[in-house]
């Protein structure tokens, strides 16, 4: 019998945003933490970082991204959903923003490739286009994608931006709604 292949792994640059990312977030958690109940207690290791949820979470993107993850499509947005509320989500903000810068850094090329994954080019459209398609101008098109009103992916690559078609349908018959 023969033994099954070892889980993928991602790559060595993969891994190091991963553990910075691990980092930063286990610093601040510890700093709020401090702040609410002073303890002795050392700060996770790396290894356990790792283990935890939000590790496992940034393993399967990054092997998302490089092409090696089985993911759902579902099951990768969830992931990078989770991530960016863990890194932007402010206390006592009802809601939170993702820096368009984020999406230039190591990091968020990574999560935004694993993203680029999940759809088909087919169910992209150029924010343009969307902003013709919807009578209005690329900022608001932005301003919609910052406030979550529509969802959108980068393409690393290529460095431009996509909204997700379902998302466009949506827009446009809730428009059509409004003006009947």
């Amino acid at each position: 019998m023969l033994a099954p292949d070892p889980p993928p792994i991602p790559s060595a640059a993969a891994q190091v945003l991963i553990d910075q990312a691990l980092q930063l977030i286990a610093t601040d958690a510890c700093r709020l933490e401090d702040q609410l109940r002073p303890t002795n207690r050392p700060d996770p290791s790396l290894e356990h970082l790792r283990v935890g949820p939000l590790g496992q979470d940034l393993r399967r993107l990054a092997l998302v991204a490089e092409g090696h993850g089985h993911e759902s499509p579902e099951q990768v947005r969830i992931a990078i959903e989770a991530v960016l509320e863990v890194l932007f989500w402010p206390a006592g903000a009802e809601d939170y923003t993702v820096p368009r810068s984020f999406w230039e850094t190591d990091l968020g090329r990574l999560l935004a490739r694993a993203k680029y994954q999940t759809f088909a080019v087919t169910d992209l459209i150029g924010i343009g286009v969307a902003a013709d398609q919807l009578g209005v101008t690329r900022p608001t098109i932005y301003r919609w994608m910052d406030d979550h009103s529509i969802d959108y992916v980068h393409d690393a690559a290529s460095r431009r931006t996509y909204v997700v078609r379902v998302g466009m349908s949506e827009l446009l018959d809730g428009a059509a709604d409004l003006s009947h």
